[in-house]
């Protein structure tokens, strides 16, 4: 009872008190809704915000905001967003009671000196000293366009870009300022590409094809893997300048690719673009029909000019070999973005289908893409992370023998040369099959279907990165990078085929290749910058004086080569093979 006795005052007495403080409760609310001052529609991300207090918030999708736990009195309430002029109200809080506050912002148009990105950051145009080129990806993008050097070619004065033959997707040497090599001990003149500040490695990344009897087939551009959809601005860096950031890599030029970031206006947007073309050959060669070819033959055995034994030769068709090995390609192409965010994240995701035909049979591209990207700010902005992910699936067909095939004759001498009295095909006791001649020239029309040569390459490009405000005008960041790209070549040369029966008895076999590059840059070392600007004072009358300074520190230290290729052979399963090779650099 004595326990009870004091208990039951104390509670009584807590009870008293609570009620007493929630009576002296001295905030209120202030709730209102924002619109666009031109077309009356509500704002969504209008940071709303009590001056002087930490009371803030961003207006949801239809324009509302709520302030909670607002002191009572007279305050200011300022409304403001990227891209209009921002709105101060004066707004009185009544204690325990909701303030309604109607806020318009009016957008305000303003023209922003133009930034380039120059790889240890980036700088106003009119402040660059070196020699930059800048290409707007979204300007450039036009038409049939399968990789950045497409993109490139002929809108950068400086650069000259030659494409190796017309199939998709096909290789190219791109010069920056001419040669500055002549090629000894695997140097080349190719400039270095930095993705997202990612340094990658443009070699190849499918296995050179055996080339029996002949050439190799010329290799497919390696920045097939990234998609021009995906490409907000290409910099191109062409003077020594680039080599203080970069090392000797920079020595051929470098070749800066931004890609595309989420976006916070209007909330959650989707995104599709595609077209669909059709290519057919511009020009074709000047060659005698069959009825012409026949009459010249039997005019030059009429005259003496040649044997007999032509004549037999002749046949009844009338085939013009280079339509029967070209036709008219159809491509389409897709892409469909998600982006969306807040001020503070921002995201972006992407997916890219695209199959490309070549003009000549046998050659094609077909790309599947995906790509990921997010930014986050925080610590008042001070502090913003970023993530960048491509994977990309890349399944290239060759057309076996298109730049030259020795002395079994490449394809496209075979379709200058074929007899054009004779058919594509015959049919006889056998069934139907390809006509071929004796000798070394083939019907390019079967070697053209019956021989296969395909290549398949997946590749990812990854990149984490963080920048720290340390002090006003001293930028701290890190930047880590992947690159991994593996690919594999299947090639068959059937009986079916005399190229197969010349090789014994047919040929399979597939080859593969790998290559892993990692690249990291930290802070303190190349991407560490400081500016200062001061103003002295001036005398009556006279203009003012500026001195501004301006620090780099050195770029880090490149890390060790990556091993050699370790080269191993082995067979691969489910094809019979002749040769395999396994390279990791």
């Amino acid at each position: 009872m004595k326990l009870v006795r004091y208990v039951v005052p104390a509670l009584a007495a807590g009870l008293l008190w609570v009620v007493s403080l929630g009576a002296q409760d001295s905030t209120g609310v202030v709730t209102g809704k924002v619109t666009d001052g031109t077309t009356q529609q509500p704002l969504p991300n209008v940071e709303v915000a009590v001056v002087g207090t930490p009371h803030r918030q961003l207006t949801k999708s239809d324009g509302a905001f709520l302030l909670s736990g607002v002191p009572g009195g007279v305050h200011r309430l300022r409304a403001s967003r990227i891209g209009y002029g921002s709105q101060v109200q004066d707004v009185t809080v009544t204690v325990g009671q909701a303030t309604s506050v109607p806020l318009t912002l009016i957008p305000a148009a303003a023209i922003l000196e133009e930034v380039v990105v120059t790889g240890y950051g980036s700088q106003r145009r009119e402040a660059i000293t070196g020699s930059v080129s800048t290409v707007d990806a979204s300007a450039a993008n036009r038409g049939v366009q399968t990789n950045v050097d497409q993109l490139l070619q002929g809108r950068a004065a400086g650069v000259d870009i030659n494409q190796n033959n017309g199939e998709p997707g096909a290789g190219r040497q791109v010069l920056i300022r001419g040669g500055s090599s002549i090629g000894v001990g695997g140097a080349t003149n190719e400039p270095l590409y930095v993705v997202d500040g990612v340094p990658i490695n443009n070699v190849a990344t499918e296995p050179q094809a055996m080339g029996i009897f002949g050439d190799p087939m010329l290799a497919r551009n390696p920045m097939n893997e990234l998609n021009p959809s995906d490409i907000a601005t290409i910099t191109v860096l062409k003077d020594a300048a680039a080599s203080a950031i970069y090392g000797s890599r920079a020595s051929n030029g470098v070749i800066l690719i931004e890609t595309k970031r989420g976006q916070t206006s209007g909330g959650p947007t989707f995104e599709y673009d595609g077209y669909v073309a059709a290519a057919s050959p511009a020009k074709r060669l000047d060659v005698l029909s069959g009825a012409e070819y026949a009459a010249f033959v039997r005019a030059q055995v009429a005259a003496g000019n040649l044997d007999t034994a032509h004549l037999s030769k002749l046949g009844p068709a009338n085939t013009n070999w280079e339509d029967a090995i070209t036709r008219t390609s159809v491509t389409h192409n897709h892409n469909l973005a998600f982006s969306g965010g807040s001020e503070d994240t921002r995201y972006r995701a992407s997916m890219n289908y695209a199959k490309e035909e070549g003009v000549t049979l046998a050659t094609g591209l077909e790309r599947i893409q995906g790509r990921l990207s997010a930014t986050h700010s925080d610590l008042n902005n001070r502090l913003r992370i970023g993530v960048n992910v491509a994977s990309s699936r890349v399944n290239n067909t060759y057309l076996t023998y298109e730049n030259q095939g020795g002395f079994q004759g490449g394809v496209f001498q075979s379709v200058a040369v074929m007899n054009p009295t004779q058919p594509i095909t015959v049919t006889d006791s056998l069934g139907t099959h390809y006509y071929d001649p004796p000798g070394s020239v083939h019907n390019p029309v079967a070697m053209a279907n019956q021989l296969t040569d395909i290549g398949h390459t997946t590749r990812t490009l990854a990149n984490a990165s963080a920048d720290l405000d340390v002090v006003p005008g001293l930028t701290a960041r890190v930047n880590v990078g992947l690159d991994h790209s593996s690919g594999d070549r299947q090639e068959y040369y059937p009986n079916a085929n005399p190229v197969g029966v010349s090789l014994g008895n047919g040929l399979a076999q597939q080859q593969n290749l790998e290559n892993i590059t990692t690249s990291t840059s930290w802070a303190g070392t190349n991407t560490a910058s400081s500016r200062a600007t001061t103003c002295r004072p001036r005398a009556s009358g006279s203009s003012p004086t500026r001195s501004a300074s301006t620090t780099s520190v050195a770029p880090p230290r490149e890390r060790p080569p990556p091993t050699p290729p370790r080269v191993s052979s082995r067979p691969s399963s489910g094809v019979p093979t002749s040769g395999s090779r396994t390279a990791s650099s």
